[in-house]
């Protein structure tokens, strides 16, 4: 009896940090994600997803197929493949449709954090699980929402190669940008506006994560709790003063479809004298997606390649 009971302990353990926390049935499971537990069916076969890195994640689980419904307006280009007549278009990224996700009859649910508010609705039609990615935990968040994923669909094994590989590629990451004397800092541009985001999972995948040197420090509140760090514009001005190596720029626009950054933003003389680089990372890529098993893997792609 006494191995029995240890037996079943170890299992719970490993269970636990794979965000499975018990078994409601045969064909249930409950699983924790963004601190709430949720009873989910085992080996979904009818999935809406709202969120770019899980698409892709379960794209990489090979389980794409199970895929019925996806924001479509907005798709970023490496998931074109799942911009299709029989994967319904379920609204944009922060206004779900309803009624197309009851058509559906989907029997899970994927969102982020831009549709957390709608999630009581949602929850009406199935169950709803939110994997927003943690900027404080980047890489611990993906791998556990991979591990999530897995654990439904029942994808263990690719799901633990997936993350080996992950690993690896951004212990690699790190050397060469340990290595490099290059600092860097990280825009967005939006509607003609270059505002620093020192403080956003952008900058914490680049920085936190892969090790690019901050030309900047970490942004700080004021001593008034109460006041919110005033936006940093950046300019040609900016990039006089601070003289950062490499700026990388996500622009907001392009990757909702308006228009982008002016070729013309920055004065191409002041980029030589500072010896600045500039480097346009993917929009929708790192705008509309991210947390996800291939587009981190193109996300570090992206920042190495410009650090070499």
């Amino acid at each position: 009896m006494m191995k029995i009971n240890k037996k079943w302990l170890l299992i719970s353990l490993i269970a636990a940090t794979l965000g499975l926390t018990g078994c409601q049935s045969s064909n249930t499971m409950i699983v924790t994600a963004d601190n709430q537990t949720v009873t989910v069916p085992k080996l979904p076969h009818k999935v809406v997803v709202m969120n770019y890195g899980a698409l892709d994640t379960l794209d990489a689980l090979g389980k794409g197929s199970i895929v019925v419904g996806a924001p479509q307006s907005v798709i970023p280009t490496y998931l074109n493949q799942y911009k299709k007549t029989n994967i319904k278009d379920t609204g944009n990224m922060k206004e779900p449709d309803l009624e197309a996700i009851k058509q559906v009859k989907p029997d899970l649910i994927i969102i982020d954090g831009r549709q957390a508010s709608r999630a009581p609705e949602l929850t009406k039609i199935a169950p709803v699980i939110n994997l927003s990615v943690d900027a404080k935990n980047y890489i611990q968040s993906t791998k556990d929402h991979i591990n999530v994923l897995a654990s439904i669909t029942e994808t263990e094994t690719k799901a633990t190669n997936l993350i080996q590989s992950l690993e690896k590629k951004v212990n690699d990451a790190q050397s060469i940008a340990l290595a490099s004397h290059k600092k860097a800092i990280v825009a967005i541009h939006n509607d003609g506006k270059m505002i620093l985001i020192n403080t956003s999972s952008s900058a914490a995948l680049i920085h936190d994560v892969l090790k690019v040197k901050r030309a900047v420090p970490v942004d700080v509140k004021s001593s008034n709790n109460n006041d919110k760090p005033k936006p940093v514009f950046i300019d040609n001005h900016y990039i006089s003063t601070v003289k950062p190596d490499v700026i990388y720029i996500v622009d907001r626009s392009k990757a909702i479809g308006k228009e982008g950054m002016s070729e013309n933003y920055f004065d191409s003389k002041v980029l030589k004298k500072a010896k600045t680089q500039v480097i346009y990372l993917t929009p929708d890529l790192w705008y509309l997606s991210g947390g996800g098993a291939e587009s981190l893997d193109r996300q570090i792609d992206e920042v190495v390649n410009s650090l070499k």
